[in-house]
């Protein structure tokens, strides 16, 4: 009966053990799985960030580009109506 019970003790010791080697390896697996999501996201992030700082440099030179417009088309008002005025004058 004495062997039996050792018996017993040294399976429930590889089963302890066992269980105990699993549950470590799942642990690490989820770490991982953990660490390489927060990698990955602060890639994606990084990537967001260059993209809107593209767009916002694009964004500046647009309207920078239209003020040039806008100006432009404030001098091209003024000719005509300095146009017309002469015009008016010889008709």
């Amino acid at each position: 009966m004495t062997h039996q019970v050792a018996l017993d003790i040294a399976q429930t010791s590889t089963i302890a053990a066992a269980v105990i080697v699993t549950a470590m390896i799942v642990v690490a697996g989820l770490i991982g799985t953990g660490i390489y999501r927060a990698r990955y996201a602060a890639a994606r992030e990084e990537g967001y960030r260059v993209l809107a700082e593209r767009s916002a440099t694009g964004a500046q030179a647009t309207a920078d580009e239209i003020k040039g417009v806008r100006d432009e088309l404030g001098e091209v008002r003024q000719r005509l109506a300095a146009l017309e005025k002469l015009l008016s004058q010889i008709g």
